[in-house]
């Protein structure tokens, strides 16, 4: 018996022995990846905006982690080196101050497949002034109960004034874009200048009866549901108490819902039947801005071949756009056009008590600090573990009076 064992372990060594060879002489014999070169090209249509002297032009593979950095001439060409085969997020952006104004420059080239060398990539550039005010914290994950449960009214967004004026938010709006979350299959929109606007699926506004000055360095928090969440029949896990809130969307759908002394904003498009403000947890599209217009649910428009009602914005209105996807490999799943955020940004999952928060860029002498918005969330913005309103001693308004 002794001998049959050892004649089956020699076997079985020798086939472990000959399939180690293989292995190596199949490695041996494997081509060595080939790294590749682009042609990247910057294409401006900015309009009276000056035009800058060099754009930062950035091409990341996330499926690899992989990223590459230069820079290119306006209007001009540049070649890019080491290149590994795969499908790239390709953005191009600069800034430049004139006459008081802060002007961003971006363009982006989203699922660019670069296998062979000397891909040509083109790279329509836009312009765009840096709004006054910017979207400083979005907490849209939602957390995770003491039972391991789910919990999403906790979600809120905070305005701040990144200006040196005085700015009233009198009317102002935030939308949420078709589609909801992150997808590769976009909504084809009727019309030759389709592409001069943003098409949203809801709009909350400001109440327009009154002024609502925002000193420099002040924001406001428009909370889904103005309350504290830590309360033990809400969620105690919850990171936030929002009861000094300046705006809530209320929507009393269920006895744990109340009326809280934040200020009720407007349903002012809201085609669905279900009463309910909820930003998707999976990341959706924002932008903020003042109607030129009384907004009129009636005027709606529909995605060709579809019968969903959603609302035209036009880009020139939008003060601010984020883009939040549900995890940094569908940044290359724009919805957001590149004028308004080349970029995208993430907490990378649902439930976590996360929020995305702007990256400070100055402090000022006197305190008070100014934010990224070069718009691209990509980069103006950061994950923090832990949700904060009012961040980096941002001030509420005077006429809250129930702040705490």
């Amino acid at each position: 018996m002794k001998n049959i064992i050892k004649t089956l372990a020699g076997v079985l060594f020798t086939l472990f022995l000959i399939n180690s060879c293989k292995q190596f002489q199949d490695a041996k014999d494997a081509k060595e990846v080939q790294s590749l070169t682009a042609v990247v090209k910057v294409n401006l249509n900015i309009g009276n905006a000056p035009a800058p002297a060099s754009f930062n032009v950035k091409l990341i593979n996330y499926a690899e982690r992989y990223e590459l950095n230069t820079t290119v001439d306006a209007s001009g060409t540049v070649s890019v080196g080491n290149i590994i085969p795969g499908i790239y997020t390709v953005t191009a952006s600069s800034e430049v101050s004139y006459n008081g104004f802060t002007y961003n420059y971006s363009g982006n080239a989203v699922n660019v497949d670069i296998v062979t060398n000397n891909k040509q990539i083109k790279l329509d550039v836009g312009a765009s002034k840096s709004g006054a005010l910017v979207m400083k914290e979005i907490f849209y994950c939602g957390s995770k109960t003491p039972t391991g449960g789910s919990y999403f009214r906790d979600q809120y967004y905070e305005i701040y004034n990144n200006s040196e004026n005085i700015q009233n938010v009198k009317g102002l709006c935030i939308a949420i874009l078709n589609p909801l979350t992150a997808t590769a299959s976009l909504p084809v929109w009727p019309g030759a200048d389709a592409a001069n606007f943003v098409y949203a699926s809801t709009i909350w506004q400001i109440p327009i009866n009154k002024d609502y000055p925002l000193n420099p360095g002040e924001s406001v928090i428009i909370a889904q549901m103005a309350d504290d969440h830590k309360k033990s029949n809400l969620n105690p896990s919850s990171p936030v108490n929002l009861l000094s809130a300046e705006f809530e969307t209320l929507v009393a759908t269920t006895s744990l819902i109340s009326d809280n002394p934040a200020i009720n904003m407007y349903m002012a498009f809201w085609p669905s039947p279900t009463p309910q403000w909820l930003t998707t947890v999976f990341g959706g599209a924002l932008v903020i801005y003042i109607p030129t217009q009384t907004i009129n649910p009636v005027n709606y428009i529909s995605p060709v071949g579809q019968t969903t009602k959603n609302y035209k914005i036009s880009i020139d209105e939008v003060i601010d756009a984020v883009e939040l996807v549900g995890n940094a490999n569908q940044v290359q799943l724009k919805r957001v056009p590149a004028v308004l955020d080349a970029g995208a940004a993430t907490v990378g999952g649902t439930y976590l008590s996360m929020s995305v928060a702007r990256k400070v860029k100055s402090t000022l002498t006197d305190g008070r600090v100014i934010f990224y918005d070069t718009n691209n969330s990509s980069n103006d913005f950061e994950v923090m573990n832990t949700p904060q309103i009012r961040r980096y001693g941002a001030k509420a308004p005077s006429w809250n009076t129930w702040k705490q």
